[in-house]
């Protein structure tokens, strides 16, 4: 036993348990309630908006890198998991066949892991891509029914700034709320607390368009 969990913890494979690790806790909290499906969310800045659940990526840079490997409209932590776990599974037997015989080596072992992790990232990064590949579009059919199911319904603005270029917000389903990214082509119209309607969603920003309550009630 003692032999598997050095194996767990030694380089490279503990990049991978790391990872795998991680994930498998967020999906633990998910299913429990205590994050959100939609709670990671990165901004990259103005130009690239980047939600880790619904991966809706531009055509340019690491978007672009994503894109051809087909992960765009597929959960993120969904590709995150399973590149987690192809990767520690190869890795373990990698470094249970190659490394270990050179592990009173450092210089060797290490460089040879070093090489041995790229190897195999770039595999269980492939793989992935082959197995969310007739999965996609279910993924692509349920974002669109989520999206549209949200349009009308209120938020309640989270960030300081909303504007044509960013902006977020809360939609509160009944658990750990959803991050929203939203817009508004008015700068400063919105503050933080406000109440805002989803008037409309935009697929290649990954974003709504919101409006006051009280213009959405006199449309």
């Amino acid at each position: 036993m003692e032999i598997y969990v050095g194996i767990f913890l030694s380089f490279p494979v503990v990049i991978f348990t790391g990872l795998l690790t991680l994930s498998i806790l967020y999906w633990l909290f998910a299913a429990i309630g205590l994050f959100s499906i939609d709670c990671l969310d990165f901004d990259f800045g103005t130009d690239m908006d980047f939600d880790m659940y619904h991966a809706e990526i531009p055509s340019s840079g690491l978007g672009g890198v994503l894109m051809k490997f087909g992960f765009n409209q597929v959960p993120l932590t969904l590709i995150i998991t399973l590149i987690s776990l192809i990767g520690f599974i190869i890795s373990y037997f990698c470094h249970h066949f190659f490394l270990l015989p050179i592990y009173e080596v450092p210089w060797l072992y290490y460089l040879a892991g070093a090489c041995t992790f790229l190897i195999v990232l770039i595999i269980a990064t492939f793989l992935t891509a082959y197995i969310i590949r007739p999965i996609r579009p279910l993924f692509k059919q349920l974002n669109s029914t989520t999206h549209n199911s949200l349009l009308g319904q209120s938020v309640v603005i989270r960030s300081s700034v909303v504007n044509d270029i960013k902006g977020e917000a809360i939609y509160e389903d009944g658990g750990a709320g959803l991050i929203l990214q939203v817009r508004c082509y008015v700068p400063n119209q919105f503050k933080r607390n406000d109440v805002v309607i989803l008037l409309s969603y935009d697929s290649i920003t990954n974003s709504y368009q919101i409006v006051s309550v009280d213009e959405f009630n006199g449309l």
